[in-house]
């Protein structure tokens, strides 16, 4: 089989949020990545006296956690206000991004900042300052 020619990197990633999952904010901008966990599918075994191999089960799928790495601004509109609204208000808070412009749309059910965003750092660092928004969802889908 020949080598697949349709890579593609992050670099022109678009990620936006929302407030309410109809209208919602670019924040490509500020976005240093989006990492997605968890979503592991329970399944269980079953032996038997009789058979050398389990019989297996499957169950409900558990919660995703997708983690926005950002820079830390105070602009209004970015998503370290977003969040932190969210994360304080108990309000939810969704996510959609698109990883090749035209390409599919990765978009999250409403979910809730589960940590807390406060921005840290250290004096002797010219870095910038980073903040992770980490957001529990039910269910992303693909479109």
């Amino acid at each position: 089989m020949a080598q697949t020619t349709g890579g593609f990197s992050w670099a022109n990633c678009v990620v936006s949020l929302s407030a309410n999952g109809s209208a919602w904010t670019d924040v490509s901008g500020f976005t240093n990545s989006v990492k997605v966990s968890g979503g592991e599918r329970a399944v269980s075994e079953f032996f038997t006296v009789d058979g050398d191999t389990p019989i297996l089960t499957r169950g409900k799928r558990s919660a995703l956690e997708i983690t926005l790495a950002a820079v830390y601004t105070e602009l209004g509109t970015d998503p370290y206000a977003m969040a932190i609204t969210a994360y304080e208000g108990g309000s939810l808070l969704y996510i959609k991004w698109v990883p090749k412009v035209g390409g599919f749309t990765f978009t999250s059910g409403g979910g809730y900042c589960t940590k807390p965003l406060y921005p840290s750092g250290a004096a002797d660092s010219s870095d910038a300052l980073p903040v992770e928004v980490t957001i529990k969802v039910a269910t992303v889908t693909k479109t």
